[in-house]
C-alpha cells in the first residue's frame, strides 16, 4: 500500500510539473475532451487543466473562470482516499458524483 501511495504521489508530481510548465491554452499536447468532441457539451472536467495551470501560477480568478469546481473536486477526491468506513465512502462518492452531474447539466444550459 505504501508503494502504491508513493507511485501515486510521483505521478501527481509529474503531472503537476507538466501542467505548470506547459500552458494548455497555447499548446496542443493534450487530447481534446472525448465527451465534448462527441456531444458538443462541456463535461464537469472541461477547463480543469487550464484551471490547474492558472491556479499553480497564482491566477485564482482565471482558475475559477475555467472551472469553478476544480478545487472542491480535488478536495473531494483527496477525502475519498482517506475514508475507511465503506458506508461513509459510498455516500461521499455518490454525493460528489451527483454534484458533478448537476454541474455538467447546469453549465450546458443555453441561458448561461
Amino acid at each position: 500500500m505504501k508503494l502504491f501511495a508513493l507511485y501515486g504521489a510521483l505521478l501527481v508530481l509529474a503531472c503537476g510539473v507538466l501542467v505548470y510548465t506547459g500552458d494548455p491554452s497555447r499548446s496542443s499536447w493534450l487530447p481534446e475532451c472525448p465527451f465534448y468532441k462527441t456531444t458538443g457539451w462541456l463535461c464537469y472536467g472541461c477547463g480543469s487543466t487550464r484551471a490547474l495551470h492558472a491556479l499553480l501560477h497564482g491566477h485564482w480568478a482565471d482558475s475559477l473562470k475555467y472551472n469553478i469546481l476544480l478545487v472542491p473536486t480535488l478536495v473531494w477526491l483527496g477525502a475519498l482516499f482517506f475514508i475507511r468506513n465503506r458506508r461513509v465512502f459510498n455516500r461521499t462518492l455518490l454525493a460528489g458524483a451527483g454534484v458533478l452531474v448537476v454541474f455538467t447539466v447546469v453549465r450546458n444550459l443555453p441561458c448561461l
